[in-house]
């Protein structure tokens, strides 16, 4: 299951420009391109993180040139709701608190914070993913009568979710952008797969025995850009 790319952002003209990258074990090459109005690096699987950001970072005048294709403002959903993201610097605060006024997710922050909003709302995400997608896989697994080995929560690059044949599934903290009945989809796709390790009818037959509307919570699933 095709999933976005992780995201982190660069200062361009002194303004704060969120940007995605992935690993790729197609490319050849380091490459910078600009997919659905954002800007996108792609790094060979054998190429570290810290070499693609110094090529991202020398070619600045490039995305400079071209930030007037890119969207103005990125979108920041939690359980299917579009969010805003707030930083509240406070000069007497020791550690990190996070509080959700209003559909505005707000981090209050010490003075000599490092992070910027979109990195603490990647962190607040993978945080409330490993309470939730657990939890819930759980009671479906014990609903439904599945028998797992492991739940794990992850940041794959590549998928929402997968399922090995030692029945262990790992779900992507991502999810939590999601409504609930679009993770619980996710959820019941890959415990389908420790019946059927594959995507033949069976498999979906599986699938559409649990989640009779299925089809319309995978199209979404497709749609949100995250």
């Amino acid at each position: 299951m095709a999933v976005e790319l992780l995201s982190k952002t660069i200062e361009v003209n002194s303004k704060e420009l969120t940007y995605r990258y992935r690993f790729s074990k197609k490319a050849k090459y380091l490459q910078l391109r600009i997919s659905q109005q954002q800007l996108e690096l792609v790094i060979p699987h054998r190429i570290s993180f810290a070499e693609g950001e110094k090529f991202l970072t020398g070619k600045l005048d490039w995305v400079s040139s071209h930030a007037h294709l890119f969207h103005s403002a990125k979108k920041h959903y939690l359980f299917g709701k579009e969010i805003t993201l707030r930083l509240q610097s406070d000069l007497f605060l020791e550690k990190y608190r996070v509080s959700f006024q209003n559909d505005v997710l707000i981090f209050n922050v010490p003075q000599k914070n490092i992070y910027s909003a979109e990195e603490l709302y990647e962190k607040y995400l993978l945080h409330v993913a490993k309470k939730y997608l657990p939890e819930r896989a759980g009671e479906l697994s014990i609903k439904h009568g599945f028998l797992v080995n492991r739940f794990s929560v992850r940041g794959q690059q590549t998928r929402w979710g997968s399922c090995s044949r030692r029945g262990n599934i790992s779900l992507n903290y991502n999810l939590i952008k999601f409504r609930k009945e679009v993770i619980d989809y996710v959820i019941v796709h890959e415990l389908c797969h420790l019946r059927q390790l594959n995507h033949s009818r069976k498999f979906w037959n599986e699938v559409a025995q649990i989640l009779p509307h299925y089809k319309s919570l995978k199209k979404e699933l497709k749609k949100l850009s995250l």
